[in-house]
């Protein structure tokens, strides 16, 4: 009888061992995030979609969309690029919808609101007034244009006279369409990326941008980039959890299990060689 070949038995015995530890565990993974992935990835097409410019919050398929601003030649308004919207927000259409919101009683009829209306409310002196984001789409769009805004600092027309005598005629129809990226501009500055708004809200930011016939085209602009920024802020949180959760569960364990790496994330899978290399 032959000399059994060393070499070949401990590299049976590592091929064994290396099998049992990824069968061991595929199982845990299977048990443990076999039933996050569907909605993951669920989740990350609607991310994404958020990144490009979409928004579903308190929309419905019976709210108009506008894609593209009729007022193509306008300027952007200050800091367009930082909302991440699907298009420049333009600012002849921005003074389309501040010149049809006089105060916070403009923006909706709150008492009538359909969470005002509700059955079997706990306080019905003081119902949830719960304005969603087609519904003031479809207010400002249906409201009356009550006249261009001044910049309340200079006494000025928002935008200069030129962009007035150029886009006043336009915007002040009521047949004037205005874009859905402009109105979830207005929107997002006391929405702050939900899909709904209230009037307290409402009227803070009003009175800090808007009074009488004043505008504050800058101290809207940062609001507008303040309200994105918390729906950037939560996709930032929700990437980080992801990288965590599928760092621990999957890539991790794979590298320690094929490669000897060790790069935390857990103690899921073991190095067959009993020797990991460490990188954090």
């Amino acid at each position: 009888m032959g000399v059994p070949d060393t070499a070949t038995s401990t590299s049976l015995s590592f091929n064994f061992d290396q099998m049992g530890e990824l069968t061991k565990s595929i199982a845990i993974v299977a048990f443990l995030g076999g039933g996050l992935i569907p909605p993951a990835i669920a989740a990350n097409k609607l991310m994404l979609g958020t990144i490009l410019g979409q928004r579903a919050g308190g929309d419905d398929d019976s709210v108009a969309k506008v894609s593209t601003s009729a007022s193509s030649v306008s300027p952007d308004i200050p800091n367009s690029k930082l909302l991440f919207a699907r298009k420049p927000v333009k600012l002849a259409d921005v003074v389309a919808i501040v010149g049809r919101i006089r105060d916070v009683q403009s923006v909706a009829d709150w008492k009538n609101l359909p969470s005002a209306k509700s059955d079997n409310l706990v306080d019905p002196e003081n119902p949830p007034m719960w304005l969603p984001r087609g519904m003031f789409k479809d207010n400002i769009r249906n409201a009356k244009f009550v006249g261009w805004p001044v910049d309340p600092s200079t006494g000025e027309v928002v935008g200069g006279i030129e962009l007035k005598s150029e886009f006043e005629r336009e915007v002040s129809k009521k047949s004037y369409p205005i874009p859905d990226v402009a109105l979830d501009a207005v929107f997002d500055t006391w929405a702050w990326g939900s899909g709904i708004a209230t009037p307290d809200k409402v009227d803070v930011q009003l009175r800090a941008w808007r009074s009488n016939n004043g505008f504050d085209l800058n101290k809207f602009a940062s609001a507008a980039v303040a309200g994105r920024s918390v729906t950037g802020a939560a996709i930032l949180t929700f990437i980080t959890i992801q990288v965590m959760v599928y760092g621990c569960l999957f890539v991790a364990p794979f590298l320690r299990v094929f490669f000897d790496i060790d790069i935390g994330f857990g103690k899921l899978g073991e190095c067959p060689s009993g020797m990991c290399t460490t990188i954090f």
